[in-house]
């Protein structure tokens, strides 16, 4: 009875969450429309690159523009110089804008199916779940994040991306290569992706770490060819933008920046703490013999990759992969609960500042950084039950290896 009870309650859960995800596109929908500026501005600067001219020569008016790609906005375009050449897979520069708009949101339902169709495979090979209902519900957390609506809404590479890197797991066991193109791709946003070298590099996976290092080089010297610019600096140009956005969130130190402490000391300060998990993650894990649970490692990885470097809210999506590991404990707690709805919708960052201005007064401006330093801090709590589920994991694995 309890069992059957708990199929149901995470059916229930699993429905809530992609109803809260649908509700929340259907509030864009309604009421703003399909933005899709960052899949213009993307398909600008692969279009650029494809006609032989250097984006943020475009910006700063150093060479006219082409009517037919439109002038590129110095305050919001840029991205990293390899992402001109692999941005061709998300949003190509190749077609013409209104066919790259349908491309683009075909893909934003594709990735997430195939991804979701892969997790519940991968999740029934290692007997991380025990039948395919299970596997289903797991699975369709891919689609779950409600963050999904904001990549939708502006065609951001987010969704897309962070679906390369799950796939990127599903399919490193069977195929090295394509985990590392799938990484490539996933490099376009490298603020997500980039800390994913770390298990590999930990397992020594080095023809993964090749692949998805050769296929990004070489496009970053493509993109150079091809615009004849300096590799180093499309790379810098890139650096200085990042660093003047002022609608990110620059990780887990972010309210220094209220403090007056400049940018880069802010980001140093993340990747010195998000580096510092890792490391301890991985010497828990290869103590306790779970360095081989892959679920695990992309898990944890996924955590610290909202709070590692600057992030914005459809870069979250990421967070599907811890979700789905605590989804796969046997018996789900009232506050594992809690974790899988911090992980899937941001309702700390969202509900703590409406509260606090509405209670207290409180500008949304002042209490809005906190909220997120609360929310990661948060995020970050819930690897107690990832790491529970890992243990758990390997314990029934362990059994059914004796009883066999």
């Amino acid at each position: 009875m309890q069992q059957y009870d708990q199929r149901r309650l995470r059916l229930f859960a699993v429905v809530l969450f992609l109803g809260i995800m649908a509700a929340n596109l259907g509030r864009y929908l309604i009421f703003d429309g399909l933005y899709l500026w960052d899949a213009r501005l993307r398909w600008q600067e692969c279009a650029y690159v494809l006609h032989g001219l250097n984006p943020f020569d475009v910006m700063h008016s150093r060479v006219p523009s082409i009517e037919s790609i439109g002038w590129l906005d110095a305050s919001l375009g840029g991205t990293v110089p390899w992402a001109y050449v692999l941005g061709n897979v998300i949003n190509p520069g190749f077609l013409p804008y209104s066919a790259m708009c349908v491309y683009i949101l075909a893909l934003d339902f594709i990735a997430p199916l195939v991804t979701a169709l892969c997790m519940g495979r991968f999740l029934l090979r290692h007997r991380y779940v025990q039948n395919k209902y299970m596997a289903v519900l797991a699975s369709l957390l891919v689609f779950a994040p409600s963050m999904w609506a904001n990549a939708v809404l502006f065609g951001n590479q987010s969704g897309i991306v962070c679906c390369c890197v799950i796939l990127s797991m599903c399919v490193l066991e069977d195929s090295e290569t394509l985990a590392g193109l799938l990484l490539a791709v996933a490099m376009c946003k490298p603020q997500v992706a980039f800390v994913f070298l770390f298990p590999l590099l930990c397992k020594k996976h080095w023809k993964t770490i090749t692949v998805t290092s050769g296929t990004v080089l070489g496009s970053w010297l493509l993109a150079a060819i091809l615009t004849e610019s300096s590799p180093i600096s499309m790379l810098t140009d890139i650096m200085d933008q990042g660093l003047s956005y002022n609608t990110s969130y620059y990780g887990l130190f972010n309210f220094l920046l209220g403090f007056g402490i400049s940018t880069k000391v802010v980001l140093l300060l993340d990747v010195a703490v998000g580096g510092g998990i890792l490391l301890a993650a991985a010497a828990w894990m290869f103590r306790k013999k779970l360095d081989n649970d892959w679920l695990l490692w992309y898990a944890v990885t996924a955590v610290v990759s909202v709070m590692w470097f600057y992030k914005q809210s459809h870069d979250y999506i990421i967070l599907a992969l811890p979700a789905i590991a605590i989804f796969c404990l046997p018996h789900i707690s009232l506050p594992a609960w809690g974790s899988i709805l911090i992980l899937l919708v941001d309702v700390i960052a969202f509900a703590v500042p409406k509260v606090c201005t509405l209670l207290c007064g409180l500008p949304k401006d002042v209490v809005s950084p906190w909220a997120k330093l609360l929310e990661t801090v948060a995020i970050m709590a819930t690897l107690y039950y990832v790491f529970q589920s890992a243990k758990r994991h390997a314990a029934a694995l362990q059994q059914a290896s004796q009883n066999g």
